[in-house]
């Protein structure tokens, strides 16, 4: 029901997150898709629920806001469920505020659904170290914002792990009888199904949702370490079965409807455990016998509308409900990626729509210890919500203009942001130089040094127009980081190699010093921004990183500095001639860029 007080509150959350106020009084009605209509200072909104009046609030505004004094906009859901999936187990867990600002965005975009990412970051009180000291959330926090959430219309679901990604609990001696791998919980064992009926019944009597998403992905080598040893060589598609068919009677048992990562059945068919085999082959009596659960097919990768659709037909095969995971980016390091997201969802959304869908989702995951702000991504939220709302044929113009919208982030500068990454590729470079040393050169660039240094620059020249933001000043302060140490790398071993001590004294007088300056204005600013959003645990690992490197530049002063004088016969680290990039590129987190050393 769309009454007087659930139109006030969608309308109050909805111009606070667009920052927007509406001036004429607006008359809603409650009917089919949503309808916006403005003419003569009066204004309409007919509604079939929260999240559509929500999304309307968000266009009369955006209409008005245009300058326009006339306007009627029709528009249909063409996926009954569209959502966000946020990452809140790589360290990075939001404060009850920070989520409920999220819900707020979803909402003014139309977007109905949220799930929350928690690997073992809620509270199961018989487990003590499940969630230790990372900041996971209680009952109480899960109910509150739960209960906001759905104020909106925006349904607030659990995602859980009932199988693998489990390697920060299962770390703990106390949990060392679960273990199967050092990722993966021991099939068949009692005590492990024990634990999740225990997962189950938190997250049950936490949110108001019956959904459940219960994972179940990437559960490399399960039934070949410790299970192997006590049971021997058995069929992994039925292991895999038989415990799905345990975990799937619990969430019933506590009137849960389950979801499932899907890629597991795909690996275990693929001679490669490849997720997007296109030869894979999942026997039929293992489909025949998959318990009441809806598949969740993840895909962030592909930039052909084909391979969506192959994939779709194959989980369509498998006879249970499909739900799509796409992603937004995130988890590059330190910024959206903004050209491969585009790349990558619009063929994707393009191919779910033509398939009927009914759930989407954008996923950010937070990997390698949540780096990037998911707010800094809510522009391209858009993507979703628009094709959702618009239609496949919505144009990327729509897309940008609504984004930019929602977040005050200029298209132009969002645009700029996406300057951080070598194009539509997943290629790290800018997070490498982050974190690399100044005489190991280890990044994997594509183009060279002093190609990224123009790219950046580029980039900051489109930033300055939006410098009195703390999230833009915070990218800026990226890009300046980066394009100096893509100028030191080669300028050190240049000099070294020409015996300019001159030249080399002047970057261990100044130039590193400055440097160091900018890290430490970066640590500022990225400490206030996670400090906004998430909770304390977790900063940890930022506090580690930054305090090394800048260690590290002091130590590579302090060397050149004894080189000049003479008290160093040489600067070791660069005796050796570097060698092509030989890492693999899906090898990008921080340990690989700052020694050779394991």
């Amino acid at each position: 029901m769309l009454d007087n007080g659930v139109i006030e509150t969608v309308k109050t959350a909805v111009l606070e997150a667009i920052r927007q106020k509406i001036t004429p009084d607006v008359t809603v009605n409650e009917g089919e898709g949503l309808r916006v209509s403005y003419k003569d200072g009066s204004a309409a909104i007919t509604a079939c629920d929260r999240a559509a009046l929500a999304r309307g609030f968000t266009l009369l505004a955006k209409g008005i806001s245009d300058g326009e004094t006339e306007f009627e906009i029709k528009q249909e859901r063409h996926f009954a469920n569209c959502g966000a999936y946020l990452d809140m187990s790589r360290g990075g867990v939001m404060r009850v505020e920070a989520v409920k600002r999220y819900v707020r965005q979803l909402a003014a975009l139309g977007m109905n659904m949220l799930m929350l990412y928690t690997e073992e970051t809620y509270d199961i009180p018989e487990y003590p170290y499940f969630g230790y000291l990372r900041g996971k959330y209680s009952k109480e926090e899960i109910r509150e914002m739960s209960g906001y959430a759905s104020s909106l219309g925006v349904e607030l679901i659990p995602s859980i792990q009932t199988l693998a990604h489990l390697a920060n609990f299962l770390q703990w001696m106390p949990s060392d009888h679960l273990k199967d791998t050092p990722y993966c919980l021991m099939i068949d064992d009692p005590q492990t199904y024990e634990l999740i009926d225990r997962m189950i019944a938190s997250v049950s009597s936490s949110y108001s949702t019956k959904l459940i998403h219960i994972g179940m992905d990437e559960a490399h080598g399960v039934g070949l370490a410790r299970y192997f040893e006590r049971h021997g060589l058995v069929d992994r598609f039925e292991l895999l079965n038989r415990h799905l068919a345990k975990v799937v009677e619990i969430c019933e048992k506590y009137g849960m409807k389950p979801i499932m990562w899907s890629d597991m059945f795909f690996r275990l068919g693929s001679k490669n455990n490849e997720y997007y085999d296109k030869d894979a082959h999942i026997p039929q009596s293992v489909i025949d016998s998959l318990p009441n659960v809806s598949l969740a097919y993840w895909d962030y990768y592909h930039t052909d509308e084909d391979m969506y659709e192959f994939m779709l037909t194959e989980h369509e095969r498998m006879n249970r409900p499909v739900v799509f995971a796409g992603g937004i980016w995130t988890w590059s390091g330190f910024l959206p990626q903004v050209k491969l997201t585009s790349a990558t969802m619009i063929p994707a959304l393009r191919a779910c729509a033509r398939h009927g869908v009914p759930t989407v989702f954008a996923t950010m995951w937070g990997d390698d210890g949540t780096e990037t702000d998911y707010f800094l991504a809510s522009n391209q939220l858009a993507i979703f919500s628009e094709f959702c709302w618009r239609g496949p044929d919505c144009s990327m113009e729509d897309i940008e203009n609504i984004g930019a919208f929602l977040t005050g982030i200029s298209v132009e500068t969002y645009r700029a942001f996406g300057g951080f990454y070598e194009g539509a590729v997943d290629r790290r470079t800018g997070k490498g130089l982050i974190y690399c040393d100044l005489l190991y050169p280890l990044i994997s660039e594509k183009s060279s040094l002093e190609e990224r240094v123009r790219a950046y620059e580029d980039s900051r020249a489109v930033l300055a127009a939006q410098l009195d933001r703390d999230d833009v000043r915070y990218a800026d302060l990226l890009f300046a980081i980066a394009a100096e140490k893509a100028r030191l790398i080669p300028a050190i071993r240049q000099a070294y190699k020409t015996g300019d001590k001159p030249q080399l004294a002047d970057v261990a007088d100044n130039r590193i010093p400055a440097l160091i300056e900018l890290y430490r204005s970066l640590v500022n600013a990225h400490r206030g921004q996670w400090e906004g959003v998430f909770k304390r645990n977790g900063w940890e690992v930022f506090a580690h990183r930054y305090g090394g490197v800048i260690e590290r530049l002091r130590d590579v002063a302090y060397a050149i500095e004894k080189y000049v004088k003479g008290e160093l016969t040489a600067l070791e680290e660069l005796e050796e001639e570097p060698l092509p990039p030989a890492r693999k590129l899906g090898m990008q987190f921080y340990n690989v860029y700052v020694s050779p050393q394991f």
